[in-house]
C-alpha cells in the first residue's frame, strides 16, 4: 500500500495507514462515522476530519468509490473487480450485492444504440428484504407485479 500510495503522490503517515487498515477491515458499504469509530477505539488522537479526509483519498486513487441510496448516509464501498449492484433493504439498513453482467450487456446496447459512451455506472435498487417485508406485513402475495416497472424516483 504504501508504494501504491507513493505512485500516486501521497506519503503513507501512521494515521493514514490506520485510515486505510481500519477501512478494509470493516469490509463494504462503510459510513465515515463508522470507520471513525473504529478509527477511534485503535487511536483516540486521529481526528474526525483525518478520518474523513483519508476516505475521500481512498476514493480518488481508486480503491473504493462513494454509494448514495437516498437515506442521507454516504458509503463507501470497496472497489471490486466485478461489477456488482446493491439491493439496499429500507427496513434494516442492509446491502445486498448482485450480479450485473447481463445488466451491463443490456446497458451495452443501448449506449450504442444511443451513440452513448458510459463511462460509469451505479446501480441501486431500494426496497425491504424478506424479513422486513414479514415485519410490516408484506408479503409477495399483496406485493403488486411487477412495481419497479411503475414507480422511479426521479431527482
Amino acid at each position: 500500500m504504501r508504494e501504491f500510495l507513493r505512485t500516486k503522490g501521497f506519503k503513507m503517515t501512521p494515521q493514514r495507514e490506520l485510515v486505510f487498515r481500519s477501512f478494509f477491515e470493516l469490509g463494504k458499504h462503510v459510513s465515515v462515522d463508522e470507520l471513525y469509530d473504529k478509527v477511534h477505539q485503535k487511536d483516540r488522537s486521529v481526528g474526525y476530519s483525518t478520518v474523513w479526509r483519508n476516505l475521500k483519498l481512498i476514493c480518488r486513487v481508486g480503491l473504493a468509490e462513494e454509494v448514495n441510496i437516498g437515506d442521507g448516509i454516504t458509503r463507501y464501498d470497496r472497489v471490486t473487480q466485478a461489477p456488482h449492484g446493491h439491493f439496499y433493504c429500507q427496513g434494516c439498513k442492509q446491502f445486498i450485492e448482485f450480479n450485473v453482467e447481463q445488466i451491463v450487456g443490456i446497458l451495452a446496447q443501448t449506449a450504442r444504440d444511443h451513440k452513448f459512451v458510459p463511462e460509469g455506472f451505479k446501480i441501486e435498487v431500494q426496497g425491504y428484504c424478506k424479513k422486513c417485508r414479514g415485519r410490516k406485513n408484506r408479503s409477495a402475495k399483496t406485493e403488486k407485479p411487477h412495481a419497479i416497472e411503475r414507480r422511479y424516483d426521479v431527482p
